[in-house]
């Protein structure tokens, strides 16, 4: 197991307290082409943190935990993460290019907005191994089933 998938096996985790989310996407091309997804809210680890927090202090704002001169009492102690990925029947490694990380219950002017951490393509692979092995795990599913349950549900919305 390469450095990355190893770092994505020990920091990626699907909270399945939360919903999933089945629904579909589109792209435009010549014409506009539907397809399926499936959304999961990930458990922000120490790891996920740090680089949305990364991310926002290049943006301008302060982080929500310490780092680089950014000390405990500098930064937003009631706000947090909320961190997003998606598996999609569109792109042939099934998932986004990109974990969201939204900005939750800050008193800082970017209240809600969303971040990226964007996924080179070796890392949108070892994403789907990971998220394949915990949905099989604790749900019974492959990622490519979850598809297809998020395909009928859009068959049906014709």
């Amino acid at each position: 197991m390469g450095m990355f998938e190893r770092i994505i096996a020990d920091n990626i985790f699907i909270d399945f307290g939360c919903e999933i989310m089945y629904g579909e996407d589109q792209i435009y091309l010549d014409y506009p082409a539907r397809f399926a997804t499936v959304q999961f809210e990930l458990m922000g680890t120490s790891l996920l943190c740090e680089l949305a927090d990364h991310i926002r202090k290049e943006a301008g704002f302060t982080p929500l935990h310490p780092i680089d001169e950014y000390t405990e009492e500098m930064c937003d102690q009631d706000a947090w993460y909320s961190f997003y990925i998606g598996l999609n029947a569109w792109d042939d490694t099934k998932v986004d290019a990109c974990i969201e990380a939204v900005v939750c219950n800050s008193s800082s002017a970017d209240e809600g907005e969303m971040y990226t951490i964007d996924l080179s393509r070796e890392e949108q692979a070892a994403m789907h191994n990971r998220l394949d092995e915990q949905c099989r795990k604790y749900l019974g599913k492959s990622c490519e089933e979850l598809l297809a349950e998020a395909g009928e549900e859009m068959a049906k919305g014709l």
